[in-house]
């Protein structure tokens, strides 16, 4: 049976993660880009920020859907930039960033991946640990950018480095979190 869902997001390269891993995992699923974006509440808990996101964006689609919220988590600072980090890659851009990771350059990316159908909403978390670096070339994945800038705990390879090699899958928090919702899924 092919389940259709949808996907809300603006970001193409996420979009592009998200079909390979339900061609690969779970193709029985039909998963189609909802291009909308969505006002996010100003708020520092990831997870109380994607659940106010999903309830908006079923509003829209009136469909199940899936929606993220992902974050860069710098250890040196309190949940942060975490649910700022676009509006502070914004701001500083990646020359401002390496300044603020100077004395400690322990990162997190953690994921909220959140799942509605109108009735139930139901969070998934996804987490990688690394550090930030500077690479040689800033430019290799324009539409995830952090990814060029993070390196995973336990690799030589930035996540951009990583994006079409297998090992990819070990380390992406997006792919985490959404085997944990197939996992869920299924067992509904």
């Amino acid at each position: 049976m092919n389940k259709k869902i949808y996907y809300v997001t603006n970001n193409a390269g996420k979009f592009e993660e998200v079909r390979d891993f339900f061609d690969k995992v779970a193709p029985s699923f039909h998963v189609e880009q909802y291009a909308i974006d969505i006002d996010e509440i100003q708020s520092l808990d990831q997870k109380i920020v994607v659940t106010d996101k999903v309830k908006k964006a079923f509003k829209v689609v009136k469909q199940p859907l899936l929606l993220d919220d992902g974050g860069l988590f710098f250890a040196a600072y309190n949940q942060f930039p975490g649910t700022l980090s676009k509006f502070v890659f914004q701001g500083l851009g990646f020359k401002g960033l390496f300044k603020l990771v100077e004395d400690d350059n322990r990162a997190s990316f953690i994921l909220q991946l959140a799942y509605t159908d109108g009735l139930h909403t139901q969070l998934f978390e996804g987490i990688c640990h690394g550090t930030i670096v500077v690479p040689e070339d800033l430019s290799s994945h324009p539409k995830l950018p952090f990814t060029a800038i993070f390196k995973p705990v336990g690799s030589n390879k930035t996540l951009a480095q990583l994006r079409y090699s297998d090992d990819f899958f070990r380390f992406s928090f997006r792919q985490q979190a959404l085997n944990k919702f197939i996992d869920w899924y299924q067992t509904q």
